[in-house]
């Protein structure tokens, strides 16, 4: 390989593995420095690099100490250089990790379990839902995919969240849709009921395009694209809008016979 391929792929890696190999470098070439140094008072490389570990952490624990003025001269270099990087280091991991933490609440990782069931659409049916099944504690995890939150609604109940269009493929390569077991799609309450409906028989589509053996319950709205959404494939259909409709009838019923 050459040189100028070998940078390319060394500045390609993460910043953290890049950090890492450069103060590894630095310990091994410290501690064999001083292991040539002075080999009375470090028998080994190990015992260098050992030592120079140490100093650049700022433990020392004095089982190894140089005793020329070399060897102290390689100590002090060590101390301003190592300490930085390992510094550094510890910034930047610490950094990572709050980086995975806001991509988590964010909905930008990608979930790589199986047997999940995932919920789509963010509204207080959905809610109702996800919280009635956590009260059930059946273990099952269960996967909230919206296109419309800034970040997890649920994270305290352990519930992942995938920001996504649930019409686009890369939503369901996120939620791992070909390991999920069932596919649960609310009605969107940011659109009217007719366009609300067309948006759920397109992700009935897509979710039946990329895995057409799952299940799939979808909320369908209006009476009118009910036959559209089994053809779509859905499974089961919610008739939110019926049941809504006879319960409201009844309490009407009940008001009237009272007067």
């Amino acid at each position: 390989m050459k040189f100028e391929e070998f940078i390319f792929s060394y500045l390609r890696l993460p910043m953290l593995i890049r950090l890492f190999s450069i103060i590894g470098s630095l310990m091994i070439l410290f501690g064999i420095l001083i292991h040539l140094l002075e080999p009375g008072s470090f028998h080994t490389i190990f015992e260098g690099i050992y030592w120079s570990v140490m100093t650049a952490a700022t433990v020392g624990f004095g089982d190894f100490v140089p005793k020329t003025s070399y060897g102290r001269f390689v100590a002090i270099i060590l101390v301003f250089i190592g300490g930085s990087f390992i510094a550094f280091f510890t910034v930047n991991a610490a950094s990572a990790v709050i980086q995975v933490q806001n991509k988590y609440r964010e909905g930008k990782l990608m979930f790589k379990g199986s047997g999940h069931l995932i919920i789509v659409g963010w509204n207080e049916r959905a809610k109702k839902t996800i919280l009635t099944l956590q009260k059930e504690e059946t273990g099952q995890k269960i996967i909230l995919v919206d296109a419309s939150l800034k970040q997890n609604p649920l994270t305290d109940e352990g519930v992942l969240f995938i920001k996504g269009d649930p019409s686009a493929d890369d939503t369901w390569q996120k939620a791992n849709l070909a390991e999920a077991k069932t596919v649960l799609l609310t009605a969107d309450q940011n659109l009217k009921e007719s366009d609300a409906d067309m948006h759920t028989i397109l992700s009935i589509i897509t979710i039946k395009g990329i895995h057409p053996s799952i299940p799939v319950a979808a909320e369908i709205l209006t009476s009118e694209q009910m036959n559209n959404s089994l053809r779509a494939g859905a499974d089961e259909l919610i008739k939110t809008t019926s049941l809504a409709g006879e319960t409201m009838a009844q309490i009407c019923h009940r008001s009237l016979q009272k007067e």
